[in-house]
């Protein structure tokens, strides 16, 4: 396949990521390069960068980038891709982002900008361990997944980052799923507020307003955990939490049946769904 996005032409293999919602995704590649702020004597990290989209539109206003993905035949792509819009000043490397990233911090290697786009279950530890030794001046953070962010954002702002921007963007329409691209710079900031803009046109909030459904919280918990839950055991984590669980939700019409409890682990999960969508605290 080949697109063009953000003035760029990207040739695109099968295992190659790239975002359905074309017009969304230029919206949300122009607020992370514009976050950035480089210039062209900077150097810039791209860990997750698929087949370069990213990558290549840092690499027109940067001095130098980086681009570090695990799928080989993206990186493929991105060379590629970085031949076929002319751009030279760029290198990919296909490797695990955590074993890439203590290289560059083992090789001393100087960057002024990384920035972050991972999948679902956020950046690692190591990763987040390895960022912090290299010290750029900023730091940029794509995410798919706000419960993630913001626990990654926490240990950024306990190694030294502060968060100085957020937005959010609805790529996929009626749905709770979001985009954010969030800046942390190093140091002082003049002011402790943080302006956070969301892009919201067009977005179907009744998902937000209501929590979340069975199926919901379902495909939450087997997408975090690996584990598979039932309606009933929601219902009695939902009980125990005082949520509404509608009359006689799950109940059996034979008096004196015993129902299978639901499992610690499985609780614990069900637990952190309710508060990924805000239906507790």
């Amino acid at each position: 396949l080949e697109d063009e996005l953000c003035g760029l032409r990207f040739r695109l293999s099968a295992r190659s990521f790239y975002q359905v919602n074309h017009d969304q995704a230029e919206r949300l590649y122009d607020a992370a390069v514009r976050l950035a702020g480089l210039t062209e004597k900077d150097s810039v990290l791209d860990l997750y960068c698929g087949a370069g989209t990213i990558t290549l539109c840092l690499a027109r206003h940067a001095g130098k980038a980086y681009g570090v993905e695990i799928i080989d035949a993206a990186i493929r792509d991105a060379r590629e891709n970085a031949a076929r819009n002319g751009l030279e000043n760029t290198e990919f490397f296909c490797a695990d982002a955590g074993e890439a990233a203590l290289e560059f911090a083992r090789r001393g290697v100087k960057l002024d900008v990384i920035v972050v786009d991972p999948p679902r279950k956020g950046v690692s530890r190591d990763v987040i361990a390895a960022m912090l030794e290299m010290a750029p001046k900023r730091i940029v953070y794509v995410s798919c997944d706000p419960a993630t962010l913001a626990r990654d954002v926490k240990l950024l702002r306990e190694g030294g980052y502060a968060l100085t921007h957020a937005e959010a963007f609805d790529l996929f329409p009626r749905c709770a799923h979001i985009e954010t691209v969030v800046l942390l710079s190093k140091g002082e900031i003049d002011s402790k507020k943080v302006r956070v803009e969301f892009s919201l046109e067009n977005m179907d909030m009744s998902g937000f307003q209501k929590g979340a459904t069975y199926p919901q919280i379902k495909e939450y918990v087997q997408e975090h955990s690996g584990l598979k839950v039932s309606s009933l055991y929601i219902s009695q984590v939902k009980r125990k939490c005082g949520l509404d669980v509608g009359q006689n939700y799950n109940l059996s019409k034979k008096e004196n049946v015993k129902q299978p409890q639901c499992p610690p682990e499985k609780e614990e999960a069900i637990m952190e769904a309710l508060r990924y969508y805000g239906m507790i605290k």
